[in-house]
């Protein structure tokens, strides 16, 4: 499976919205390149799951295809509030498609995934935090708000962990909190980063590993995903999305630090320890790169 978290952390006179996840798929096997977290395309919110990516992916994928073709939803002209009974409803349609079942079986085996969606609301004027999972009394897909964490956190802590050993996570978190004499404080700051990082490097959960990956969802409704440095900056490694990149690869984006949490510009590997100057020249001229040879146009 997985492990997922969101939350809104506190920051100076602010809040914003983190979702992060691991990058592990198991199945007989450990594959650490899963995208977990998937960008709406809204700039507001994101979605991501936990479970059998075979249910997950169709279900995510044509989420992220319904709303880039929707105008009304890809420009937030409908709010997130909106977009929450649409994911439902495209949801549960595409289960109820599912034929060629076995013999006698009148319906689908209960989908093995469950998903978080989060985003800001500028309806509520506040983040949003929902978890949706299938009921197998009703045969469908539905909808849980994250918990203000009122009898435990004084109701100002406003996360959600899905996946593997979930509740432990849960946990865990108010372990940090009571040593760090921060029940009462008003809101989190990366306590759920932490033990996400924590049981992805924690080898008696094989099922949760991979580098993490974290988007960051702001107020004025953009969205940012990070870089991050894995295992350690130190090691001079770059995941993004999951996956660890090409020695040639660049983008855009920040890099974050999964020790210290510090946000900065990426520190690429120099052109000599990557050779990054030729293999990018390779690609761009259409040269034999790893034993694959591209066309070239004729003297």
């Amino acid at each position: 499976m997985t492990l997922v978290a969101a939350w809104v952390r506190h920051h100076r006179a602010t809040s914003e919205l983190y979702v992060a996840s691991d990058s592990r798929l198991n199945g007989g096997r450990a594959w650490d390149i899963g995208t977990k977290v998937l960008d709406l395309g809204r700039g507001d919110s994101v979605i991501a799951f936990a479970g059998a990516t075979a249910d997950a992916y169709p279900l995510m994928l044509q989420l992220q295809s319904a709303v880039i073709m929707h105008p009304k939803l890809a420009s937030r002209a409908y709010d997130l509030t909106d977009l929450k009974g649409h994911v439902l409803r495209i949801f549960n349609a595409m289960w109820r498609s599912i034929s060629s079942l076995p013999r006698g079986q009148k319906v689908p085996d209960p989908a093995g995934a469950r998903f978080i969606l989060a985003g800001y609301s500028w309806r509520c004027e506040s983040f949003k935090i929902w978890s949706i999972s299938f009921q197998k009394q009703v045969n469908e897909f539905r909808f849980k708000e994250a918990s203000s964490q009122v009898k435990k956190g004084g109701g100002n802590k406003y996360f959600m962990f899905i996946g593997d050993d979930s509740g432990l996570a849960n946990e865990r978190v108010y372990e940090i909190l009571r040593e760090r004499k921060r029940i009462k404080s008003a809101g989190l700051v990366m306590e759920p980063f932490e033990v996400l990082v924590e049981f992805i490097r924690d080898d008696k959960r094989p099922s949760i590993g991979g580098s993490p990956q974290i988007y960051k969802i702001y107020k004025h409704l953009n969205t940012l995903p990070y870089n991050v440095y894995w295992p350690s900056r130190a090691a001079g490694q770059i995941a993004f999305g999951g996956r660890q990149l090409l020695a040639y690869e660049r983008n855009r984006f920040l890099a974050f630090d999964p020790d210290s949490f510090d946000v900065s510009e990426t520190e690429w590997p120099s052109d000599s320890q990557s050779g990054v100057e030729q293999e990018s020249l390779d690609v761009e001229q259409g040269n034999q790169v790893d034993g694959i040879t591209s066309c070239k146009p004729a003297v």
